[in-house]
């Protein structure tokens, strides 16, 4: 063994180390290190491989890129593609590019679809075709996936039941999705967790009218969780309640709320529309 090749060895095996302990800046110094100690283009692809990840946990996520790309220009045969292609994928949805995400995240599934880490690829595209409301294909990735995380993972188990709840919401397959929600709901959740699923059941009540029964589940989730993901729906939906039960005063001190929070809101002409005195549609 050359003394290059055991300087190599000894800094990447640093390098790791401080990687494991999650001290990136230490780990990338040391992975850099071991570049300038390797004396194949094997050895320098392994290498980049690692540096990209380091750079997506510091979310350095152009630079993540850049170094997964590097791994095949040295070596063009590298075998953990599906490992390249992940973290390229996992930094372009960092980057707001859905697309590029998609094509490297599929690319990955194409070279790797039975490993664990890469059921969650699955779910990064479930939410990324579920983003794009493209409902139809977001549904197969969560189904396939939730019995793994069923054993193995509760915060994703309710993640999936949550998307899946909106899916057959949005498919409207009413009797499913109130299912899903309620399966959260039965596993006694975190009150964050029960939250989400009581405003997919909110959305169910309200496409039901009933309306009284919309207005206390988005109460029992401002309650549950005061920094909800979605005021701007709970919002909505309870005024909207308050309108159809005839409560015109109330719906009135929140139309001018909602105005006022959301000015640019994705509710604004529904709210108009129910101010004026018609229904939205």
């Amino acid at each position: 063994m050359s003394s290059n090749h055991q300087k190599f060895l000894e800094s990447l095996e640093s390098a790791r180390k401080h990687f494991e302990g999650k001290a990136y800046k230490n780990a990338r110094l040391m992975y850099f290190q071991a570049m300038n100690f390797a004396e194949t283009a094997e050895n320098k692809a392994i290498i980049w491989a690692e540096v990209s990840w380091v750079y997506f946990y510091e979310k350095a996520f152009e630079e993540a890129i850049e170094a997964a790309e590097n791994v095949l220009l040295h070596d063009p045969s590298y075998r953990a593609r599906d490992d390249i292609y992940r973290v390229q994928g996992y930094a372009y949805i960092a980057l707001g590019n859905p697309a590029m995400a998609e094509r490297l995240l599929q690319l990955s599934l194409d070279e790797n679809n039975s490993d664990e880490k890469q059921q969650y690829v699955k779910y990064e595209l479930g939410k990324l075709y579920f983003t794009q409301g493209n409902y139809d294909l977001a549904d197969p990735f969560f189904k396939e996936i939730l019995l793994h995380f069923q054993e193995k993972a509760p915060e994703y188990t309710w993640s999936i039941l949550f998307y899946l709840g909106f899916i057959a919401y949005y498919l409207k397959n009413e009797k499913q999705s109130r299912e899903f929600f309620k399966r959260i709901l039965a596993d006694n959740p975190p009150a964050q967790r029960k939250a989400s699923a009581n405003f997919g059941l909110a959305f169910l009540e309200f496409q039901q009218k009933n309306y009284l029964n919309v207005i206390a589940l988005c109460e029992g989730i401002l309650s549950m969780d005061k920094n909800f993901f979605d005021m701007e729906s709970v919002g909505f939906l309870t005024a909207a309640s308050y309108f159809y039960l005839g409560r015109r005063d109330i719906f009135d001190a929140y139309y001018i709320k909602m105005k006022e929070s959301y000015p640019e809101g994705r509710y604004n002409a529904d709210l108009d529309r129910l101010q004026s005195g018609s229904h939205p549609g």
